[in-house]
Formats: C-alpha cells, sequence, structure tokens
C-alpha cells in the first residue's frame, strides 16, 4: 500500500524546489488538473508542467507552498492545506501586482493510482 500523504508531500517538496523532471516521473502523463479559483483546467501533465515551468521561471520565481497546517488522507485521496506565499515579477490578477508579495491559503485535494502517481489535482483557494 502507497502512503500517500507521502507520495503528495514528495510532490510539493519537489514542486517548491523547481524539480520539474522529478514531478514529471510522480504525475500521470493524463492527469485532472483545476485550479478552481482561477478557472484553470489542463488533463496534461507535458502542459501543465510547461505551465508551472513558465510560472516559476518567469511569474514568481520565489513561488512556494508552505508545510502544511492539516493533511487529511481519505483512502488515495489527500487533502493539504497549506499557504501558497511568493512575490509576483508581472502584474498577476488575483496573485498580486509586480513587486507584491502575496499568500493565500489553498486547499490541494490529491488522488494517487496504486504505484502512487498522482492522477488527480484540485486546488482551491
Amino acid at each position: 500500500m502507497v502512503d500517500v500523504a507521502a507520495a503528495a508531500e514528495a510532490l510539493i517538496q519537489a514542486y517548491n524546489a523547481k524539480d520539474f523532471d522529478a514531478m514529471e516521473r510522480m504525475i500521470a502523463l493524463n492527469l485532472d488538473f483545476a485550479h478552481f479559483n482561477r478557472a484553470f483546467v489542463m488533463t496534461s501533465r507535458d502542459a501543465l508542467l510547461a505551465v508551472l515551468r513558465d510560472f516559476a521561471g518567469s511569474y514568481v520565481p520565489d513561488r512556494h507552498f508552505e508545510a502544511p497546517e492539516r493533511v487529511t488522507v481519505a483512502g488515495d485521496i489527500v487533502v493539504r492545506e497549506a499557504w501558497y506565499v511568493g512575490t509576483a515579477s508581472v502584474d498577476l490578477p488575483g496573485f498580486g501586482a509586480a513587486g507584491e508579495a502575496f499568500r493565500l491559503k489553498f486547499c490541494s485535494v490529491m488522488r494517487f493510482d496504486a504505484a502512487g502517481i498522482l492522477v488527480e489535482w484540485k486546488d482551491h483557494g
């Protein structure tokens, strides 16, 4: 049995480290991804990683998730509540103006397959 809480934490640590190669190994090719408060939906791991690379490189280089305040596991689903913080390099509606620091509370719902690969990721916040 896969420790899905550990799988979620490993994914977030790779995200924070901008280790997109590690993230690629942890995410299913046909991912079900949505960030509901930002009207952002994707079904391709490669497309999502391209956006995340751009975001980390050009828009918010210092972006990261803080340690979770709560992690809840139900079967193959992990619910992770944590602050997402950074400083916008450009004007980003919903995040902040160029040069402005932001701190947003996220609730990330992640579902993993039997091998511990992320197949669904829904962010709220």
